[in-house]
């Protein structure tokens, strides 16, 4: 399925910054998402490819639920921040204006690539990850992404008419999370997110007492996904930060955003990405991504 086809984000909603009635922080994100000048392919919009690799009778009945709980929970976080705490006190604090918010929700698109023949059982190990990466590279060629071509110069002063011509501007990869990382679900992925992620997202109001406050807080938080960055794993292992991390983890759905974005900072200004990434004790030798 080709990506939607939506309109520059409006300047309006993120210029001029109004603090008391609108969310600052979505307002810096719209602004970069339309900044975006060097890929036409899911133009203005954010996200990842999906690559699926688990292929059983019960995955094929689980994982189109997966899928549409993931994107409930992709759009509902850039709302999270617009309602702090709980109770009448922190109602006067809440962000009033949500349209921005929804502009950036309704721009989250993700690719969800199945193909058993050649995904199949592939697994979340160094030999796993090649095969992934190189099956990415592949894709991202049939929709006319060059991975290897050089980075775009992003200097606001320099002319454009400097550039090459014969370059088209989507054909790099260098200004968008899209083209470097790839999401996995396999098995245990799968799982995660048909056990852990519900339904419903929680209400767009501030929470009535701190009792739902903190079950808002938590929802969600014991689903992830598998990200892979197909650069970090190209890296020297002495350049490997934090020693072992190879470029494969795990992250919850509602942090897609965050780690879009974060992303997105380091490689528009051509440095590679330092992922804040910690071992947790109940999954030794899982590596998952925190902000």
């Amino acid at each position: 399925m080709a990506p939607p086809t939506l309109p520059p984000v409006p300047t309006s909603l993120f210029y001029p910054r109004r603090p008391k009635t609108r969310d600052n922080e979505t307002a810096l994100r719209l602004e970069a998402l339309g900044a975006s000048r060097h890929t036409t392919y899911a133009q203005h919009l954010w996200g990842f490819t999906i690559l699926r690799t688990v292929y059983t009778p019960e995955s094929d009945a689980l994982f189109p639920i997966a899928m549409r709980r993931l994107d409930a929970w992709a759009r509902y976080s850039p709302h999270q921040g617009r309602f702090p705490k709980y109770g009448q006190a922190y109602e006067s604090k809440a962000v009033t204006d949500g349209e921005p918010n929804e502009e950036l929700a309704k721009r989250f698109y993700c690719d969800v690539i199945e193909d058993k023949d050649r995904l199949a059982g592939i697994q979340s190990d160094a030999e796993g990850s090649t095969k992934l990466r190189d099956y990415f590279r592949e894709w991202l060629v049939s929709v006319g992404v060059q991975p290897d071509l050089p980075p775009a110069n992003h200097d606001d002063d320099d002319d454009d008419d400097d550039e090459d011509p014969d370059l088209e501007p989507n054909e790099t990869h260098h200004d968008d999370p899209r083209f470097r990382s790839v999401l996995v679900v396999d098995e245990e992925c799968l799982r995660s997110l048909i056990e852990e992620l519900p339904d419903e997202t929680p209400p767009l109001r501030t929470a009535v007492d701190r009792e739902e406050w903190l079950k808002n807080l938590r929802m969600g938080k014991k689903a992830w996904l598998w990200m892979l960055d197909t650069g970090y794993m190209t890296r020297d292992e002495s350049q490997f930060s934090p020693p072992g991390f190879r470029g494969w983890f795990r992250l919850d759905p509602t942090q897609l955003l965050w780690a879009w974005y974060e992303w997105r900072s380091y490689l528009h200004r051509q440095s590679d990405p330092s992922w804040k990434v910690r071992e947790k004790d109940e999954v030794p030798g899982a590596w998952w991504y925190y902000y």
